[in-house]
């Protein structure tokens, strides 16, 4: 019996997210889920999804990109 598996784009997340490995993935989404609150109050329109693509950016720009060597 074969189970169904859905890859991450999807479930709608960012292939960014993933990019840069699984801890990285990992921990942008829980730093997402602990700043979203504060962040929330203060924006009330925005969505845990664009404050998730925010955070996913921010790390992603701010790791060292090994292409570029």
């Amino acid at each position: 019996m074969k189970t169904k598996r859905k890859d991450a784009t999807a479930l709608g997340k960012s292939d960014v997210v993933w990019e840069g490995g699984t801890q990285v993935g990992i921990d942008s989404f829980l730093s997402a889920l602990s700043s979203y609150p504060d962040r929330f109050a203060r924006e009330p329109h925005l969505s845990f999804q664009q404050h998730f693509s925010n955070v996913v950016t921010a790390a992603h720009a701010s790791c060292p990109d090994e292409d570029r060597r």
